[in-house]
């Protein structure tokens, strides 16, 4: 696993550990995609958060390309992006992905 993919799994697993104790009944799924996009001709690595319950996720992509930043993109299951957004790697932050995760999983379970 690349450095950078591990640095930014470490933040998210964190985060991820912060959500669920904060919400216990709120089940998520964190994945790793180091091979997966790359088989398919993608120079990028990503992490994935899921939270089934209420069909949302969210993808972390590291380019290649672009060494010094990640894309975040909001959606659900089945791949639809609603809505993506590029973050300065440094500047990302364990409160950060925990912000992004309560406002996309938390808000969607009190419609």
């Amino acid at each position: 696993m690349k450095k950078t993919l591990n640095e930014l799994s470490e933040i998210v697993a964190k985060a991820n550990d912060l959500f669920y104790d904060r919400n216990k009944d709120v089940d998520t799924l964190m994945g790793i995609m180091d091979k997966t996009l790359r088989k398919q001709g993608i120079n990028a690595d990503a992490i994935t958060i899921d939270c089934i319950a209420v069909n949302k996720k969210i993808v972390l992509v590291l380019h290649d390309s672009k060494p010094d930043l990640v894309d975040i993109a909001l959606g659900d299951k089945a791949g639809a992006i609603h809505s993506s957004t590029e973050h300065k790697l440094e500047d990302l932050n364990i409160v950060q992905i925990l912000d992004m995760m309560e406002k996309n999983f938390l808000h969607s379970l009190d419609k």
